[in-house]
């Protein structure tokens, strides 16, 4: 068997490195059949052959009675250590995680005697392997004659499979674990696998699609997902809500849901501190919250929703006939006493003081992350919205695409009803 990897020797007794880094190599084990014992009769020895730039006819070490030790403890993130007798050598391999697994297994089968298909070679004839046979890292399916019927490389970074109506992610592509950026645009998918949660993809594009139809989520909670996206782009997929656990995506940097039925955006956007890049045009949306005004912007295109002239709360005169009951109920619930672990929530925000799940209740941690917030600042929780109240503002967007016949209006709550920060988010 052999493998493409990095290796780095390191000399036990000199404590020495015969390359001063990771060098590119092929690893070889297997029998040699050519051996011979201490009597001269020929006998099967197993080995393994390091074939690196410097040593190009390759490094022979014996296996059998020969190894010290071997490292696995990393071996999910692609790297062991096997510790030689003689010579004192430390082999320390990198390499694709499934690949190396193999190899490592083929070895133990060695030693233990059984026979094996990729011990079958005779590894006195080993040849390193070519350098351009390295492992494939991308692959763009665009017919359904493209798609593999083996299987896909491990190695792959990057998949494109677009335009084939494909309507089912496979388990085998969730398992590509050194994926990082998936292309499954112009498709018919109607439901990602939990599965694909478990990747740590830095680019996800399933744009044209159908998971409007059933609005299953699940797949966001993975945590590795949750940890390294950084673009998605959901746009023309009939989704007619945001979808919640898309909020605790924090590295997200671009977000595009254009073309959507999506009528209103979480509060708890706010959480998403790095997103620069939101699309959200051609939608249903009728107001903005506020909390987009806690974020830095570089481009929000809100262009062609459903923004209509409305008229501004009068949120000073709560007997004010004119007004709705939903807005005479929400006005009256400004006077309330807050509870005390609301008053606690907000001095932790106010003075930012450090905080996490191991020193808060999680359901604390979610309030102080993704609950609206008045414009003076102070949570608010259990308050009701006051939708469509005010002209929406937007100091810290840098580019704003929207249609200039609309008004952009704010959803909005307050602290209180003497709040301070009500005249600004009123100014027009």
């Amino acid at each position: 068997m052999k493998i493409l990897c990095e290796t780095q020797v390191q000399n036990r007794l000199t404590q020495s490195n015969k390359t001063p880094r990771m060098v590119k190599a092929t690893l070889a084990v297997g029998f040699n059949t050519s051996a011979k014992d201490n009597t001269g009769q020929c006998s099967k020895e197993l080995e393994i052959i390091l074939f690196t730039p410097q040593e190009k006819m390759g490094t022979r070490y014996k296996v059998k009675n020969n190894i010290e030790k071997m490292f696995t403890k990393f071996l999910k993130d692609g790297k062991a250590t096997i510790s030689f007798k003689q010579p004192a050598e430390n082999l320390m391999i990198k390499c694709d995680p499934i690949q190396l697994k193999g190899f490592l297994q083929t070895l133990k089968l060695g030693l233990e005697g059984k026979d094996s298909l990729n011990l079958r070679m005779n590894i006195a004839a080993a040849t390193p392997i070519p350098q351009k046979s390295q492992p494939q890292t991308k692959m763009n399916i665009t017919s359904r004659g493209d798609y593999p019927t083996k299987g896909f490389p491990r190695t792959l970074k990057s998949l494109t499979i677009t335009g084939i109506k494909l309507c089912k992610v496979t388990f085998e592509i969730c398992s590509l674990r050194n994926l990082t950026s998936l292309n499954l645009s112009y498709n018919t998918i109607e439901k990602i696998p939990n599965e694909l949660g478990r990747l740590t993809l830095t680019e996800l594009n399933l744009n044209n699609n159908n998971l409007g139809e059933h609005n299953a989520w699940q797949w966001l909670k993975g945590k590795n997902l949750q940890n390294s996206l950084k673009e998605l782009d959901m746009s023309a997929n009939k989704i007619e809500y945001f979808p919640p656990m898309l909020i605790k995506y924090e590295k997200l940097v671009t977000l595009k849901l254009n073309n959507n039925l999506l009528k209103r955006i979480p509060f708890g956007v706010r959480r998403m501190l790095n997103l620069r890049f939101i699309h959200l045009s051609t939608n249903k949306l009728e107001s903005l919250p506020a909390a987009f005004n806690n974020l830095r912007l570089d481009m929000l295109d809100v262009w062609g929703n459903n923004f209509q002239p409305q008229k501004e709360y009068d949120l000073t005169n709560a007997g004010n006939t004119t007004s709705s009951t939903t807005t005479t109920s929400a006005i009256q619930n400004l006077h309330r006493v807050n509870p005390l672990w609301l008053l606690t929530a907000r001095s932790v925000s106010q003075h930012k003081l450090p905080y996490s799940a191991a020193t808060l209740p999680w359901i604390l941690v979610d309030i102080l992350t993704e609950a609206p917030k008045c414009a003076c600042g102070k949570l608010c929780f259990g308050d009701a919205i006051l939708e469509k109240a005010a002209l929406a503002t937007f100091e810290n967007v840098k580019n704003l695409v929207f249609s200039r016949d609309r008004l952009i209006y704010a959803d909005i709550v307050l602290c209180g009803a003497q709040c301070g920060g009500r005249k600004q988010i009123l100014a027009t």
